[in-house]
């Protein structure tokens, strides 16, 4: 692998930066939207077997007691919370995934064709530069340890 001049690995960290910067731009936007619909989702589908267990305990012992219902709705609750949380995280990895493959890959491939860098070179540019928890880092060809 050549080596690559100041100017190049200028460029090449600029566009890693801006690839990086579209994934997490979209991950944050698209959080907020996921959890919100999760806990919808979790709320309505946990709701109706915690609604039809109260009407069975309601129905079985012909009263509700405060101490009953206030266990049974901070279960559901918590549950609800949950299932939100692991929809939410799933749902957003997904989008996220969806947006690499569809528009920044691609992106990526049309900057290294028209600057003729390799994606090895990309790669390891952006490994070197990014976060741990960079978004783009997820996409990334890791580099062997032990190899020079």
């Amino acid at each position: 692998m050549t080596e690559l001049t100041d100017e190049q690995k200028q460029i090449l960290q600029e566009a890693i930066t801006d690839f990086n910067d579209t994934l997490t731009t979209q991950s944050i936007n698209l959080s907020g939207q996921a959890f919100n619909n999760a806990f919808r989702l979790g709320c309505g589908v946990l709701l109706i077997p915690l609604i039809i267990v109260l009407i069975a305990i309601y129905f079985v012992r012909g009263e509700l007691d405060f101490s009953g219902v206030f266990v049974f709705s901070c279960a559901g609750a918590a549950a609800s919370i949950v299932f939100a949380s692991i929809v939410a995280n799933r749902a957003k990895f997904l989008v996220v995934q969806e947006k690499y493959q569809q528009d920044v890959n691609p992106d990526i491939v049309r900057f290294l064709a028209e600057h003729q860098f390799t994606r090895a070179q990309f790669d390891a540019a952006a490994n070197d530069l990014l976060a741990d928890n960079a978004p783009l880092r997820d996409y990334l060809i890791k580099p062997a340890d032990g190899i020079n």
